[in-house]
C-alpha cells in the first residue's frame, strides 16, 4: 500500500485492528495539487520503496 506520511497512523490503527501486518510505502503529504518537479519526487520515493519491497 502506498499512503502519505500523514495517512500512515490510520494505516497502521486499521491494520492492527484487522491483525494484519501491511506492507507500507510512505510518501510525504500531499499528492494531489502539485507541479511536476514535486510529483515526481513522490512517485521516485515509491518507486524506490516498491523496488526495496520486492527485493526481500
Amino acid at each position: 500500500m502506498i499512503a502519505t506520511e500523514t495517512f500512515k497512523p490510520l494505516v497502521l490503527a486499521q491494520a492492527k485492528a484487522r491483525k494484519i501486518e501491511p506492507k507500507l510505502i510512505v510518501v510525504k503529504h500531499p499528492v494531489g495539487g502539485l507541479n511536476a518537479e514535486e510529483l515526481r519526487e513522490r512517485i521516485e520515493t515509491a518507486t524506490q520503496g516498491l523496488l526495496e519491497a520486492t527485493r526481500k
